[in-house]
């Protein structure tokens, strides 16, 4: 009676210990999951400041999205619309926020794929103003080790 005691012990034992403990799979996951967020509240940073090295950086060199306006970018046309953007809220003293909502995350082997719903909020002389909503997909590609946006 006290060796099955002590065997159902031992068996519970090693079934927490090993639910515990994550495959290196889903540890690879889970890093690559919190990077992808990470990434996210960056990329939605970069395009509220109008950062065209920031856009550099994390855009893939073969990246392209369509704007908002159906216009397909490639990464160049993407970083020059940043300057301009850029320039124009530093001629107007105006400021842009992107409120992201309803974010979901698909995590494959070496991509990502984000979707969200969201709005904009610009600020112009102290007066905020409501933007249209929108809808985004993000497009992250493991390459060499590093997340970029590929569309």
């Amino acid at each position: 009676m006290k060796h099955a005691i002590g065997v159902a012990a031992l068996v519970v034992f090693a079934a927490f210990v090993g639910f515990g403990q994550q495959s290196p799979a889903s540890s690879r996951a889970a890093s690559d999951l919190r990077e992808i967020e990470r990434l996210e509240a960056e990329w939605n940073t970069i395009n509220e400041v109008s950062d065209a090295e920031g856009k550099r950086r994390l855009l893939a060199e073969d990246s392209y999205h369509v704007g908002p306006s159906g216009r397909l970018y490639d990464k160049s046309q993407d970083i020059a619309a940043a300057r301009l953007s850029y320039e124009q809220k530093q001629a107007s003293n105006s400021s842009l926020k992107f409120v992201i909502t309803d974010k979901k995350i698909r995590l494959y082997t070496d991509v990502a794929v984000v979707t969200a719903t969201g709005w904009s909020v610009t600020t112009r002389d102290g007066q905020e103003r409501r933007g249209n909503s929108f809808r985004v997909v993000h497009v992250w590609e493991k390459r060499g080790g590093r997340w970029q946006i590929d569309s």
